[in-house]
């Protein structure tokens, strides 16, 4: 596995770890859920990578071995702050999307409402728990589910909710979350990811 071992500084001065994958202009910050870590979007880096998009995972403060800031254990919008901060100083970078699942979904989304479309190509959030303020982001949202997962009826909220462009894709059952990486539905959400970054 190719990729190298990054350090940064979360936007309340917290020390986040990450794994850089790849060097191409379409690029990609990866936001893991509660029970999930950095190395476990490395496979899907992997396949980023092979369709030239570089890939930034990584671990959240109280995980592996980021620190918190002046936010504590909270402020996991203030890490993905720091991860944009970290891209858009990568000077091969062009386009930034941010792809969060569960836990990771709201803090992307958290995080995007700083940002204009110019800066952020598009939030993918994934199983996101709800998270308030939606209808004041400008980048465009796609919204990715289960039908019967537990938070499905929060996601489609979320997606009424919000202002900018957006679009809502359900997959069956109620897998949720990373964890659909390893369902039945695993290929359809890699292309859809994929065509999301590259659009």
């Amino acid at each position: 596995m190719n990729f190298k071992e990054v350090q940064f500084e979360a936007a309340d001065g917290g020390v986040i770890y990450g794994s850089l994958f790849g060097s191409y202009p379409d690029a990609v910050i990866l936001a893991h859920g509660k029970v999930f870590n950095k190395e476990s979007y490395y496979d899907l880096c992997e396949i980023l990578s092979k369709n030239k998009i570089t890939s930034l995972a990584f671990d959240f403060r109280g995980y592996g071995l980021s620190k918190s800031g002046s936010s504590g254990l909270a402020g996991l919008g203030e890490d993905v702050i720091g991860a944009i901060s970290f891209m858009k100083k990568q000077d091969f970078v062009k386009n930034i999307t941010l792809l969060g699942s569960s836990m990771g979904g709201a803090a992307v989304l958290n995080a995007s409402k700083l940002y204009k479309p110019e800066e952020i190509k598009s939030v993918i959030a994934l199983s996101s728990t709800f998270t308030d303020g939606v209808n004041v982001i400008d980048v465009p949202v796609h919204y990715i589910g289960s039908e019967d997962e537990k938070f499905a009826e929060g996601i489609k909220k979320m997606h009424i909710d919000t202002r900018s462009k957006k679009s809502i894709h359900f997959f069956k059952g109620n897998v949720h979350g990373q964890n659909i990486f390893a369902a039945e539905s695993k290929d359809e959400l890699i292309s859809l990811i994929i065509s999301y970054i590259k659009e």
